[in-house]
């Protein structure tokens, strides 16, 4: 995908099974093998059993047979190194580039696909057979999960959107089944069901959300969004591009003597039928073309005669044309490779794409074809480097396929970066010297500013890993797909910078198809590189440059953990914040109550605390030495969501039988209890004060009910009316409050009086409540601004009269902001992305003000903590008690200060 402005994304996974170390890393490197210095496959307790990342010179000698034959038989002979039988891997595909052959496999366990489990095989021929150089990849060698499921795909898919409020939120939702799929993790796997979610946001995102669905207890394991878009004869016309010019071009001509965008001239149209197609969407919602095969209603660009212009210059037609056929050559010419697939297939582009009546200003590769809309009226076809950019996932999905999330999605957007910059940098003839050869989508502006103004990345950033990588937590830019890619991105252009351009490229291209597999990282891609460049029998000059590129930015084995330090006390470390995986569950680090916290955290693929997938963590922040955390978990089920009150914690309990919602007392040192968990229906969302239970009941047919069990034990629907929507429920001081209808209604109930408020926001009409807090007196809430104008906005009212809703003045212009507020404070966390170069300004930070100030429209705003790295999800306790995520170090933590740290130098 390639953004062109801000939007809070909501592509999460529930955990990170990318294999180098991130932000929210939780799975360790695997096993580095080489011939010189052995290392068997190892675990540790919280390690996932897997074979080695890489191995290179087991085998002496040429094996018989075809690169399929001689891989299996190099893994069968050293299967003690790789410890997963040869039968569990299932033969993907063999892919030749020069002479090297690359044999990749899937693992499979008891025929389930293991997730992200792949194996490449690089061989070449040798004493008239084939010999294995290398192997690279992720296997997992200790799965036992059974794979019989114990929850039905129809209830799976049920539960994915009745658990997850931000499904309900998808426009135009279309599901795919995929069946079965084991999640790798500690204790054997997971067995869970995929499913596919297309559509867009309220924000106008397109989504192609992957979700994982737990078969053994129904809770969501992994979820993430992968949006990374006849009778005729042929004809060379004319068209004229945005800027003006005139450009050649091939169309066909059709039966009726009218001519259309489409280039049956290339190789591949001669061995497989493959053409260059464009389609015109005519300002359709770009939701209602993404995904799967160009549908009927989409017309072929078409002109009445050989020259294209008018309506199909701005729509960008001509460019998109054009531009793809100039990267179809690139590909055929300087890889060798046959279109985006590798197989001749026809390259498909869609422009014109509106989102809601508005210009949608995004381009992006949706699994089958390139979409483009325009931003500032200049359709983004226009930029050979945002062509080649999308048409070059597609390329990485077919290749090496990598996880769009954390490191690996990293790493496919600097491939991509990597391969439109050096089309465009060829094409226009601009020297790899030239200060503006790094700049990414610099001609989006049609030159109404300066290059370097318009530009939305600069591989010429000079970032380095060990210093300017931005641990983040998933939910934001799936972990830095984007603000992070410019620091490897940034290696493979130095590179180019100092050897042959095209041996650069070919290098990079063999490293994509022959070596990286899908959970590959920063070091899997230098280690790829590397293979391919030995492999290609490169000069040691050239080797020393490639090094020099890489150590250049940072990336270096164990990199990841040359982090900062942070000033807080930690009390939970390297912990996944269940809120990334579902939608509703409270975006704050803990629920804090005096002196105990409880924090909801999962280990749903790639790591293991000795706990359940999900479990509740309950401490006090007065523990004397010696003494531990309670753990709330239960085998067989997610615990999730908890809310304290004086005496207990309720929370949401998710079984294969149900979901309900359960209380542990004590304050969360109790035995577990049931408190509702009714047949036929979900419970979640629990809140609690002084004994009352207030939770949302959704039912089959997707109504949401707010319920109200009082301390007396009486229950009551407060939304009594059909067609109920509710999310983001908070409970205080006798008052209930949520975003009810479409998300764009705040309501606010008063538990003594039985009387409920409501009110819409203001603003457009595609905003939504995305969180509601409460103080003693008023009601605090987050809205999302999900059109045009990005970020989010702060708002209160009085909790007796809704009619007073109004923005706060500050915090002002605010991307994410996670807040917390208590009766004294307010703290928010923050950070600016997609800046002139698509950088940000740092790490996300927290700040805090006095409640009093923040409602008089003050901007007194101090540093809640002077870490280094990301401070995230604010929760605030008594006094200036402050507990959130602190992403410093290869890890989230759990971070606490008694203190606000006020100013930091």
């Amino acid at each position: 995908m390639f953004p062109t402005r801000p939007r809070e994304l909501r592509r999460v996974l529930a955990t990170t099974v990318v294999v180098a170390a991130t932000g929210a890393s939780l799975l360790s490197t695997p096993a580095w093998a080489e011939d010189e210095v052995p290392q068997p496959a190892s675990v540790t307790a919280d390690q996932v059993p897997v074979a080695p990342a890489m191995t290179e010179g087991l085998d002496t000698a040429a094996r018989t047979g075809t690169p399929a034959e001689a891989a299996r038989a190099h893994l069968k002979a050293h299967q003690d190194r790789y410890k997963v039988p040869v039968s569990d891997l299932k033969t993907l595909k063999t892919t030749k580039v020069g002479k090297q052959s690359s044999v990749r496999f899937q693992q499979k366990h008891d025929g389930v696909p293991v997730f992200g489990a792949e194996y490449a095989v690089q061989t070449e021929p040798a004493d008239g057979g084939q010999k294995v150089l290398s192997a690279t990849g992720t296997l997992y060698t200790d799965l036992t999960v059974s794979t019989t499921p114990k929850v039905t795909e129809a209830t799976a898919k049920q539960r994915m959107f009745s658990l997850d409020s931000h499904m309900g939120t998808i426009k135009g939702a279309q599901t795919a089944e995929h069946g079965l799929v084991v999640l790798p993790n500690s204790h054997g796997g997971t067995l869970t069901w995929h499913f596919t979610v297309t559509g867009a946001r309220a924000d106008g995102s397109p989504v192609r959300q992957e979700v994982y669905v737990d078969a053994n207890v129904g809770g969501i394991a992994l979820s993430y969004n992968n949006v990374d878009a006849a009778d005729s004869t042929p004809v060379t016309g004319t068209g004229v591009r945005v800027d003006g010019s005139e450009a050649k071009l091939n169309a066909d001509q059709e039966a009726d003597g009218s001519y259309t965008l489409v280039d049956s001239t290339r190789d591949m149209f001669a061995r497989t039928g493959g053409q260059i197609r464009t389609y015109d969407a005519q300002r359709k919602n770009y939701t209602l073309v993404a995904g799967g095969p160009v549908t009927d209603d989409v017309p072929l660009v078409k002109s009445s005669t050989d020259r294209f212009d008018g309506a199909n210059t701005t729509s960008g037609a001509v460019d998109a044309h054009v531009n793809a056929a100039k990267v179809y050559e690139y590909l055929k010419d300087q890889l060798g490779r046959d279109g985006i697939d590798g197989k001749g297939g026809s390259i498909y582009s869609v422009v014109n794409v509106a989102s809601n009546g508005k210009d949608y200003a995004n381009a992006f590769w949706d699994g089958s074809k390139m979409v483009y809309g325009h931003m500032n009226g200049v359709p983004l076809s226009v930029g050979l480097d945002v062509v080649g950019h999308e048409m070059t996932h597609g390329v990485t999905e077919h290749a090496a396929g990598l996880v769009y999330l954390n490191q690996s999605g990293a790493l496919n957007e600097a491939i991509s970066d990597y391969f439109g910059n050096a089309m465009e940098t060829a094409d226009k003839g601009i020297a790899m010297s030239d200060p503006t050869s790094g700049l990414v989508g610099e001609y989006l502006c049609n030159g109404t500013k300066p290059l370097e103004n318009c530009a939305l990345r600069d591989l010429n950033d000079g970032r380095s890993a060990q210093k300017d990588y931005i641990p983040v937590t998933l939910d934001y830019d799936n972990g830095g797909v984007h603000t992070n890619s410019t620091i490897v991105g940034g290696a493979l252009w130095d590179m180019r910078k100092n050897i042959d351009t095209k041996l650069a490229d070919q290098i990079i291209y063999r490293a994509a198809e022959n070596y990286l597999t899908p959970l590959s990282g920063f070091t899997d891609m230098r280690n790829a590189v590397t293979l391919a460049a030995k492999s290609m029998k490169v000069s040691t000059t050239d080797m020393a440059a490639i090094n020099k590129a890489f150590d250049g930015h940072g990336i270096q084995q164990g990199w990841e953990q040359k982090g900062g330090t942070h000033d807080g006390a930690t009390i939970s470390a390297d912990i996944l914040p269940a809120y990334e995986v579902y939608g509703g569950v409270d975006e704050q680090a803990a629920q804090v109550n005096g002196d105990v916290y409880a924090i909801s955290h999962g280990d749903a693929v790639a790591w293991d605390q000795g706990s359940a997938a999900f479990g509740i963590t309950v401490g006090r922040f007065s523990k004397q030495s010696g003494d531990s955390d309670h753990e709330l978990a239960q085998k067989g089920a997610y615990l999730i969501d908890p809310y304290l009150d004086n005496d207990r914690v309720v929370f949401t309990r998710i079984t294969a039988d149900g979901v309900g919602v359960y209380q542990a007392g004590d304050k969360g040192q109790g035995e577990i209890k049931k408190l509702v968990d009714e047949p036929g229906a979900d419970e979640t969302e629990p809140v609690t004060e002084n004994g009352a239970l207030a939770y949302i009941r959704t039912t089959p047919d997707g109504e949401q009910d707010v319920m109200l069990r009082k301390a007396d034990g009486t229950t009551v629907n407060v939304t009594p009316e059909p067609g109920t929507k509710a999310s983001h429920l908070a409970m205080k001081n006798g008052t209930i409050a949520w975003a009810g209808g479409d998300g764009t209604y705040l309501y606010i109930h008063n538990i003594a009086t039985g009387t409920t408020q409501n009110k819409r926001i203001g603003g457009f009409l595609f905003n939504y409540i995305s969180d509601i807090q409460l103080t003693s007196d008023r009601v605090f809430y987050r809205v999302t601004n999900g059109f045009l104008i990005p970020g989010t906005t702060l708002g209160s009212t009085p909790a007796s009269d809704v009619n007073q809703m109004a923005n706060l003045r500050y915090p002002s212009g605010l991307y994410v902001a996670q807040f917390s507020v208590n009766d004294n404070y307010l703290a928010y966390s923050t950070y600016t992305i997609w800046g002139a170069l698509g950088a940000w300004d740092g790490p996300p930070k927290t700040k805090v003000a006095k409640t009093s100030d923040v409602l008089a429209g003050l901007n007194d705003f101090s540093r809640v903590s002077c870490s280094s790295g990301s401070q995230l999800a604010p929760s605030l306790g008594d006094g200036q008690r402050v507990v959130w995520l602190d992403t410093t170090a290869a890890a989230t933590d759990v971070v606490t200060r008694e203190t606000f740290a006020g100013t930091c130098a």
